[in-house]
């Protein structure tokens, strides 16, 4: 990262504006920021960081020193910092959290602080173009564009005062959490703790899967009823339950049929002793049977007679009856003629006959009367009707002639959207081709800025391989000035020589003090073909570049971004038309559809319409000539009635000479029929009555033969009373149920078998003993069977348990047992890692390996190579850490002995903790991602050294810039100012506050 200028208002002790222009003042690679002690050289850097970061360099400082208490309070405090990295070029503005004075009134409100970061073109672009300005964001950002956040920028660019000799001095503890905060390795400390955790877990899970197996063992060795088993013998222990279990059901099997036959001979036992107790009882009822017979014949036939006595009593009881139903319905039938105005003679059947005949015809001409009051109306309500329909058919034919002007429109209008809507994919082409236009814009200044760094890179390749290209030239015309010393240093006495061959040798050539070697000149050539691949290199790739920026200079031309947003916005608004045109083709096309279907639906309409209305008039024509037909119908019909009434009843014609409508006429005309018909019912009743009587004595007569009685009052004689007659019945019933009983017992199968049998003994009290014994052995077999194989399913569960509960744990074990190792060897657990040094301890190790080799590469050319820095694993003093790995000596060469870094000199300590920062910024860097720092201040300490040793440390500085850097002291100290002409210069001021000056 280099810096290019620092601006800053209001900050510190400096109350007006301070512009820095880094890159001018770092020209020749070292510059000197002074000024007396507390003038405000720190603030400048204070500045640079806070500018970055929003954070001050020094621990303990607070942003509160920002604001400076010499600015008038409304003036707005400010640092603006432009700086370059790989990432390209920014530019960042921040200003802190101050108290302002109120715009009214008295007293100061709280101005919160802000920050914007910006991305350049060049140093002086005056705007650049926005990254962010939030905060939190611009703080990632920058971190992301450095590569370094503020602890590792303030390690790497920044050592502010007494740090690194604090870093030198402190314990390996404290260094340990610093190097852990710079090299981020919290993430190999939590690995550890996470490989722990998980070390913990899995044991857990082999302790908990051994658990299962023991809980399995034991649910098995209760189900099996075995004590201690053995998870290798469950099997056989299986084996032997299956053996018992189908030995036990063989033993039940056959004790069951046992039983079974024992069951089967006691039932065939009890079933023939019930046979012969059955037949025994069944004789008995007989011989009761055999001397009641004589009595149930007795009644039996007095049953007989009085059945027969009864025939005819019922017979002559229906005569009685006849003659009796004889005399009544005669006496009512002449009742019915007189109470009908007609006497014996008359012709009833004809009367009717006629009436019935005229009802006949007219009746249905009553409906039709009924109708005409509603068909009247009807016949007005068409006619309304028929008006209306004749208005509504006018009023879609006009409408009907208006259509076609109106789609003609539509369809108009739908061709001019489909036109404009056309233009939808040009539009869309241009926009595209708007939007790559832009990108080859953006990409044409990417483009520019690399060509200008690769034209840089080709000029310092070029320096650089002019100069290893001096340095070969320059060391080879050395080696061959010398050559002759060379010659005469490997020349011994009595050897010839390798010019003259001579072997005396009195003036032998000595090689001059700075004679370069064939290694030194063959190094030199070395890096001169290094410097010219690097040369090569950067020649193409400023070729590459150039041909990229001639190519996007002719895609472009003199395209400038106000045209190109000229022609997107045009295209964009051409796209937006037509998309709204498409839109409404769409609309136009469903209105057209829909004016179509109303148009057929008003055609289909005045088609119904007038065809309604012809309907309507020509039935209403029919319906007018019906009415006046039915109309003289029903009047002919009311004078037939009428006078078919005055012909058929012998009351005065009066009665109906007010009938003018014909319901009342067939009314009366219905129930004259109806009275005629009662005359004639009573007329059949009477002669059915007389013809009853004859046929009822003939039908006694014929049945007094059939019983045997001469007469009625013998058979009424030979009645039997109904109690006596019932009594016999149960008598004659019983006895014959009885006898049917007993004849079926008697031919059952078994009461046979019994008969045949009858002398055969048997003992049903011995086949129940036998019976009861099988049950009982066949119950005991039984519960032994089901018990043996209960046992054998429960422990053959509980096997499979114990199974399933071996083979987890084994999983577990075998998965347990690497990251068990794997957790002990990261926390240093000696029993597999015999150092006894963590993960996180053993990478910051290394890691602090690099930055003490980086530190003495420094240290050897500093202080006469008296001292060196070395490291060691073992336990420091007074620290509670076991082998931090971090421990850090003096090794003093003058002495060969180790001592502490506390034990050094004041200048001693600045020169290597100063070497130690550099290596540690070195290391930082590397780590990083090779982050290129091209800007490195060191604040303060040289004030402790010697001449001598200053010398080196300016020379060790020197080395820095070499590579590209600038590096700004931060001193006092007068001497400095005599060899570094590039400074800053801080002067207080008569107001308090401070002021800058640079020179270049």
């Amino acid at each position: 990262m280099y810096l290019h200028r620092l601006e800053l208002r209001a900050i510190g002790p400096y109350p007006d504006t301070v512009v820095i222009d880094f890159a001018a003042l770092a020209a020749s690679g070292v510059f000197l920021l002074e000024g007396p002690t507390g003038s405000g050289k720190s603030t400048i850097i204070d500045a640079v960081v806070f500018a970055l970061y929003g954070g001050l360099a020094g621990e303990s400082a607070t942003s509160d020193r920002l604001h400076s208490q010499h600015a008038d309070p409304a003036t707005e405090p400010f640092v603006e910092l432009v700086f370059e990295t790989g990432a390209g070029l920014f530019r960042v503005r921040r200003t802190p959290q101050y108290d302002r004075p109120k715009q009214r009134g008295t007293g100061t409100v709280r101005q919160q602080a802000s920050a914007q970061l910006f991305r350049l073109a060049h140093p002086a672009d005056p705007a650049g173009e926005p990254v962010s300005s939030r905060i939190p964001e611009i703080g990632l950002e920058v971190t992301r564009i450095v590569g370094l956040d503020r602890a590792q920028f303030l390690q790497t660019v920044v050592l502010p005062q007494g740090e690194f000799a604090r870093f030198l001095r402190s314990p390996g503890e404290e260094r340990r959490k610093l190097l852990q905060s710079l090299f981020g390795t919290q993430v190999y400390d939590r690995t550890a703790d996470e490989l722990a955790a998980r070390r913990r877990a899995v044991l857990a899970e082999v302790e908990g899967a051994e658990s299962r197996v023991r809980d399995a063992l034991s649910r098995f060795a209760q189900a099996a009823g075995i004590d201690d088993p053995d998870e290798r013998a469950v099997d056989d222990v299986v084996a032997g339950l299956r053996r018992v279990a189908a030995e036990t059901d063989e033993h039940r099997q056959a004790a069951v049929s046992d039983a079974e036959r024992a069951r089967e001979h006691e039932r065939s036992i009890r079933e023939r002793v019930t046979a012969r107790e059955r037949r025994a009882a069944l004789l008995a009822r007989r011989r009761v049977l055999d001397a009641a017979a004589d009595e149930v014949t007795a009644a039996r036939d007095r049953l007989a007679l009085g059945e027969r006595a009864a025939g005819v009593a019922t017979s002559a009881d229906a005569l009685d009856a006849a003659r009796a139903r004889a005399a009544q319905t005669t006496d009512a039938a002449t009742a019915r003629r007189q109470g009908a105005g007609l006497d014996a003679d008359s012709d009833v059947v004809g009367l009717r006959t006629a009436l019935a005949d005229c009802l006949s015809d007219v009746r249905h001409l009553v409906a039709v009367e009924r109708t005409f009051a509603t068909r009247l109306r009807s016949a007005a309500d068409a006619a309304v009707r028929a008006e209306d329909l004749a208005a509504r058919s006018a009023a879609l034919v006009d409408a009907l002639e208006r259509r076609p002007a109106e789609r003609a429109a539509l369809v108009e209008s739908a061709r001019v959207a489909a036109a404009l809507a056309a233009d939808a994919e040009p539009a869309r082409v241009e926009v595209e081709r708007v939007a790559q236009l832009r990108a080859d814009l953006s990409t044409r200044v990417t483009a520019a800025r690399a060509q200008e760094q690769a034209e840089r890179a080709v000029a310092d390749a070029r320096a650089a391989a002019s100069a290893a290209l001096a340095t070969e030239t320059d060391l080879r015309a050395r080696r061959i000035a010398g050559l002759a010393g060379e010659l005469g240093a490997a020349l011994q006495p009595g050897d010839a020589c390798p010019v003259c061959g001579a072997v005396e040798h009195p003036s032998v050539a000595v090689p001059q003090d700075d004679h370069p070697s064939a290694d030194a000149v063959e190094s030199a050539a070395s890096a001169a073909r290094a410097a010219e691949a690097a040369l090569a290199a950067a020649a193409t790739d400023l070729a590459l570049a150039q041909q990229e920026h001639e190519r996007l200079r002719t895609v472009l031309g003199d395209l400038d971004a106000d045209t190109l947003e000229t022609r997107a916005t045009a295209a964009a608004e051409r796209v937006r038309a037509a998309h709204d045109a498409a839109v409404q083709v769409l609309d136009l096309e469903r209105r057209r559809t829909a004016h179509d279907e109303q148009t057929r639906a008003l055609e289909q309409e005045r088609t119904t319409v007038a065809s309604e209305h012809a309907v309507l008039v020509s039935s209403a024509a029919a319906e007018s000539e019906r009415l006046a037909q039915d109309t003289a119908a029903v009047d002919a019909a009311v004078r037939r009635a009428t006078g078919a009434l005055d012909a058929g009843t012998s009351a005065s014609t009066d009665t109906a000479a007010g009938r003018s409508a014909l319901a009342d006429a067939v009314r009366a005309l219905d129930d004259r029929v109806a009275e005629l018909d009662t005359v004639l019912a009573a007329d059949v009743r009477a002669a059915t009555a007389a013809a009853s009587v004859a046929e009822r004595q003939s039908e006694v007569t014929e049945v007094c033969a059939e019983q045997g009685f001469d007469t009625v009052e013998r058979a009424r004689a030979a009645l039997v009373p109904a109690a006596e007659g019932e009594r016999l019945r149960v008598v004659v019933a019983t006895a014959d149920r009885e006898r049917a009983v007993v004849d079926a017992g008697l031919a059952e199968p078994a009461v046979l078998e019994a008969a045949r049998t009858a002398d055969e003994p048997l003992d049903l009290t011995a086949a129940v003993a036998a019976r009861d014994t099988a049950v009982e052995r066949a119950d005991a077999a039984t519960r032994v069977a089901v018990s043996a194989a209960d046992r054998l399913a429960a422990a053959a569960r509980c096997g499979e348990d114990v199974a399933r509960a071996v083979r987890a744990r084994e999983s577990t074990s075998a998965r347990s047992r690497a990251v068990v190792r794997l957790a002990d060897v990261a926390a240093g657990s000696t029993s597999v890692n015999p150092s006894g040094i963590t993960l996180g301890t053993y990478v910051l190790m290394r890691r602090f390996e690099d930055v003490v080799a980086a530190a003495n590469d420094r240290l050897r050319s500093m202080l006469g190579g008296r001292f060196t820095l070395e490291t060691s694993e073992e336990r420091e003093t007074g620290s509670r850490a076991r082998k931090t790995g971090l421990a850090l000596a003096v090794h003093d060469h003058t002495t060969d002995t180790l001592r502490a870094p506390g034990s050094l000199s004041g200048g001693e300590t600045f020169t290597v903790s100063l070497c130690l920062a550099l290596g540690l910024a070195d290391v930082v860097q590397a780590e990083a991602g090779g982050v290129a720092l091209g800007t490195l201040f060191v604040d303060e300490g040289f004030g402790t050294l010697d001449p001598e040793t200053l010398d080196d440390v300016i020379g060790q500085l020197a080395r820095l810039t070499a590579g590209g850097r600038q590096v700004g002291i931060v001193s006092h100290v007068e001497e400095l100012k005599q060899r570094i002409p590039e400074r800053i210069a801080v002067r207080r001021t008569p107001g308090g506050g401070s002021r800058v000056t640079v020179t270049v």
